[in-house]
């Protein structure tokens, strides 16, 4: 910051500004440039240091620094010259580096210098712009990355920790990192903290269901044929969360196409709120064709009960599990339209629904599924961002008996989609085990 204020990097009247998610973190910068100014005389001759607002000012050639706050709205109309964000992974809104990246346009040569560690989410502007610059060949994007590769088998073997902390054994501590490593070797809660902040892994806080490798490893274009056997899993929701419906080939490796919904109304509200203010990350999905929606403020049954019926038209469902809630108003939709079904263990004709609790009883066998197709590379996934953010999100807690399940309580986000999939692979693998299911022939009024 100081070469770029009266050192050769130096412009007539640059405007030089640090920013982060808020004010304190971003005065940092501040903070340690105004010690090297009151340390040296020189520089103090040069700079005018204004505590109060978090400034330093170069008379002599017009320019001046300032650390800025978290707030966007007050930040359009900057014209800087050089720019800092810290720690960009802890932003919940995209928006103050939005106005800061599109404020440049007046500037001949402007710097823009982006320093964090990573973000767990795969669609957080951080995790956008490391993979732009790990690919893309626009001279003008340079991309350094420090981190212990996630396929790293021994993460406590020190001479791997080089890779993400280059200043080891120089300003870097070993000894403190050394007993850091060993409090996450004695203590596995604290082992997704240490991959994260201390590794550079693009890992949650908390232990994923699935690990970001082995998810992505799985990606790729699952087709299905008209006609062909599949099973359908659903999660309905109602305001606040995500009606997640997910389909799934019967044959192996499971081709899996997922479905998610959220009231049109509420989708600018609950990007801010899930995201942080400013952030239209449905909005954005649902233009993609990523995210359906559902007329007004909430989710219409009749809207997933009419997806349901294309879908069996189109293909040979095998059956429908579903979480219990709000299970009735679908029913009656089912019916409304005229398509016929029944529940498990009971007589009937048409879709077969299969109850599917959220406890450890069902989901304990459908987690244990889905890692199986994981690991064994017998999955296929479209790679759709609202899934791969669900899978990102979700945990999964156990009880003594080493049962698990999804545990919705410890998500930071939503895993609805996660849910789906766990409970589509459960059904699959549970299917296989019984005799073969009748090819129910879907029967309409």
């Amino acid at each position: 910051m100081l070469a770029h204020l009266v050192g050769p990097e130096a412009i007539p009247n640059g405007e030089i500004y640090s920013a982060a998610n808020d004010r304190e973190q971003a005065a940092q910068v501040f903070k340690v440039a105004r010690q090297m100014v009151d340390a040296d005389p020189e520089l103090s001759a040069l700079v005018r240091v204004i505590p109060s607002t978090k400034t330093l000012v170069c008379y002599g050639n017009g320019s001046f620094y300032r650390a800025i706050s978290a707030e966007a709205g007050t930040k359009h109309g900057l014209n800087p010259s050089f720019a800092i964000f810290d720690e960009l992974a802890q932003a919940k809104s995209r928006e103050l580096y939005d106005v800061i990246d599109t404020s440049f346009g007046a500037r001949a040569e402007p710097l823009f210098v982006v320093i964090s560690t990573q973000s767990n989410d795969p669609e957080h502007i951080l995790s956008k712009l490391v993979d732009d610059g790990l690919n893309s060949a626009d001279p003008t994007i340079v991309c350094h990355l420090y981190e212990v590769p996630e396929e790293q088998k021994d993460i406590f073997d020190p001479k791997c920790w080089k890779l993400a902390n280059p200043a080891l054994g120089d300003f870097r501590s070993l000894d403190d990192l050394e007993a850091i490593a060993a409090k996450a070797q004695r203590m596995p809660a604290e082992e997704p903290k240490f991959r994260n902040l201390y590794l550079n892994q693009r890992v949650a806080p908390v232990s994923s269901l699935i690990s970001r490798v082995e998810w992505f490893a799985c990606a790729g274009e699952p087709e299905f044929s008209d006609g062909e056997a599949v099973y359908l899993t659903l999660d309905m929701s109602t305001v606040v969360d995500l009606s997640s419906l997910c389909m799934g080939s019967a044959e192996d490796p499971t081709r899996i196409k997922p479905y998610f919904w959220k009231p049109a109304d509420l989708l600018e509200e609950h990007s801010h709120r899930d995201f942080g203010t400013g952030n239209r990350r449905y909005v954005e999905w649902h233009a993609a064709g990523h995210l359906e929606t559902s007329p007004g403020r909430s989710i219409d049954p009749a809207v997933i009960a009419l997806k349901i019926a294309e879908l069996c038209q189109r293909y040979r469902v095998l059956g429908l599990a579903y979480d219990r809630w709000r299970i009735d108003d679908l029913l009656r939709e089912l019916d409304r339209i005229g398509l016929q079904s029944f529940k498990e263990g009971e007589k009937g004709d048409g879709l077969r629904l299969i109850p599917w609790g959220q406890g450890f009883k069902d989901m304990a066998p459908a987690i244990d599924a889905l890692e199986l197709a994981v690991i064994d590379r017998k999955l296929i996934h479209p790679s759709n961002p609202v899934l791969n953010w669900n899978m990102a999100n979700a945990v999964a807690t156990m009880d003594p008996a080493g049962n698990r399940k999804i545990d919705k309580n410890k998500a930071r986000f939503r895993i609805d989609g996660a849910v789906t999939l766990a409970m589509l692979c459960g059904l699959k693998s549970r299917d296989r085990q019984d005799e073969k299911p009748p090819e129910y022939q879907m029967l309409f009024l």
